[in-house]
């Protein structure tokens, strides 16, 4: 993965952010922050080499744990970024099942090493970012760097990309069930009764799985 570095005046704190998250961009501009503002691949907010940040309303954090985007958009950044954090922004009335929200942010922690933090406001936000960016940038002196590049190009790396991608599959399971089976149609093809007998697959994964893949679009 290719790093575009980008220089900083000394004694200040560059931010790089998604050109999508004015409201943050703007409040991040009050508090003194220099705001370099892209179209970010990965994350919404590039504080350093090794911290990334994708902020998420609380809405939008529930609607990517029910359809599983939340999983792949979390492979990414572990992949591309040492120490990635999700921001929760803000509640919504959005309901979902307190069990599947407690593993969704179990997995977030375990499987991924992703930081969660909850903010109020697009103002709490972005003075949360402002204080990671200072202790990253100011007390530890790290370059900023943006690194170029989304979806791996190599077959094997596509393949764990796809299969990491499923709601509950870590980098490490992915592998896991690639090197049981060989292949993602026979991952895709087996049972609950050969899926299960990959360590780490539970019952209830297993079940999840196969409800994905076979259930009908729309």
């Amino acid at each position: 993965m290719e790093i575009q570095k980008i220089l900083k005046p000394k004694g200040k704190i560059l931010i790089i952010c998604d050109y999508r998250e004015k409201e943050v961009i703007e409040n991040l501009e009050k508090l003194g922050a220099l705001v370099n503002v892209q179209s970010l691949e990965i994350g919404d907010v590039v504080i350093s080499q090794k911290v990334c940040v994708e902020k998420k309303t609380h809405s939008d954090f529930i609607s990517s744990i029910i359809d599983g985007r939340i999983f792949e958009q979390a492979s990414l950044l572990r992949k591309n970024f040492e120490k990635p954090i999700i921001i929760i922004e803000g509640y919504s009335n959005r309901e979902i099942n307190d069990n599947a929200l407690k593993g969704a942010l179990a997995s977030l922690l375990i499987d991924f090493g992703i930081s969660v933090l909850t903010t109020r406001n697009p103002s709490d936000t972005a003075k949360t970012i402002f204080w990671i960016a200072k202790k990253e940038q100011i007390e530890s002196k790290k370059e900023i760097g943006i690194k170029v590049g989304k979806k791996p190009k190599d077959i094997k790396r596509i393949q764990e990309f796809v299969i990491c991608s499923f709601p509950g599959i870590s980098n490490v399971l992915g592998k896991r069930l690639l090197e049981k089976f060989g292949s993602l149609e026979k991952v895709f093809t087996a049972s609950e009764e050969e899926l299960i007998k990959v360590k780490g697959i539970s019952k209830n994964l297993a079940k999840k799985i196969k409800k994905i893949l076979i259930s009908k679009y729309g």
